[in-house]
C-alpha cells in the first residue's frame, strides 16, 4: 500500500472589537487542503477537525477499487 500524505494550511487570527484592538477569546480561522483547494473559515476548532478528518478519510481517485 502506497504511503497516503495530505498538506494544509491552517491560518488563526484574532476577531478584532470594534475599536480595532484583539479580543482575547475569539479566535477565527481558515484551512485550505492544498490538493482540492478546497477552504473553510471556522471559528470553532470542532470545524477545523471535522474538514481534517473529512479529507483523511475520502478515498482518493488514484487509489481505485480494490476490493475486486
Amino acid at each position: 500500500m502506497a504511503r497516503r500524505k495530505d498538506t494544509f494550511v491552517v491560518n488563526l487570527w484574532l476577531e478584532p472589537d470594534e475599536t480595532g484592538q484583539p479580543r482575547g477569546a475569539d479566535w477565527r480561522g481558515s484551512v485550505e487542503h492544498l490538493t482540492t483547494r478546497r477552504r473553510l473559515y471556522f471559528s470553532d476548532l470542532v470545524e477545523l477537525v471535522a474538514f481534517l478528518a473529512a479529507h483523511a478519510t475520502a478515498p482518493r481517485p488514484e487509489d481505485g477499487d480494490r476490493s475486486a
